[in-house]
């Protein structure tokens, strides 16, 4: 492990791994030995995991396998992810209107994926702090049982870049998303993820079933969407989506 310091950054310290099981668990590792806060990456992980009890594809091919944490002391968390991962792919795409969110903190490239994001809450010694992973495809991944619910992107398809640039404007981002006034991320996220209004869904509760419908809006947090289905209208808060038309 290597640890370092970055400028102008909250969250202090950037540890380093080659190889991890996820870095999620490592900055849970973390913070029960006492640490507040900090930023961890690994090269590759034998066991990283997306939404809903997914794998994420992290063999050591130069994408970026992130994981940050801090107490709690901000809201919007998976907002804030989103809104962090966005910007980070989309100052590098100079396309207009080609990186978007997809609901709930997804992020795509023409219509494919180019980042996923979890989020979590720990309690530990009295305290609460949030845990965030990242993940953004600088280069195509390789999955060998070819098993992507979404068709990947990856950034260097539109623009020629570095895993350290890349990494140093994901950071600069989430530097910039966990400080700003929840106000400020709220208007960025509701601007980036109305497009989904109005759009035919595929979707699935249970991984094993799928369904159809429409959006038709969001919760006032956007913890929720509304589908509009054959049964009426459906407040939904966990999800897959499969596709959207």
């Amino acid at each position: 492990m290597k640890e370092e310091f970055l400028p102008e950054n909250r969250f202090g310290k950037i540890y380093r791994f080659e190889e991890v099981t996820s870095t999620m668990d490592v900055c849970e590792d973390l913070i029960k030995s006492g640490v507040c806060k900090g930023i961890v990456v690994a090269e590759s992980q034998t066991s990283g995991r997306g939404r809903n009890a997914k794998k994420w594809v992290s063999v050591a091919n130069g994408n970026i396998y992130l994981s940050f944490f801090d107490e709690l002391n901000v809201g919007f968390i998976p907002q804030r992810c989103a809104v962090a991962s966005f910007l980070a792919a989309d100052s590098f795409v100079k396309e207009p209107d080609k990186v978007k969110i997809k609901w709930p903190n997804d992020i795509l490239i023409n219509s494919r994926k180019v980042s996923g994001i979890i989020a979590k809450i720990l309690d530990f010694g009295g305290k609460r702090f949030y845990v965030c992973g990242i993940g953004v495809n600088v280069f195509m991944p390789e999955d060998p049982d070819g098993n992507f619910v979404w068709k990947p992107a990856a950034v260097s398809e539109f623009a020629e870049v570095s895993s350290g640039e890349v990494l140093n404007k994901l950071v600069e981002k989430i530097d910039y998303a966990f400080s700003a006034q929840s106000s400020e991320i709220f208007e960025l996220y509701s601007e980036k993820i109305r497009w989904m209004i109005g759009k035919n869904i595929v979707f699935s509760q249970d991984l094993i079933k799928n369904e159809k419908g429409r959006i038709v809006g969001f919760a006032d947090d956007f913890s929720v969407v509304e589908i509009e289905t054959g049964n009426g209208t459906e407040e939904l808060s966990a999800l897959s989506v499969l596709s959207l038309d």
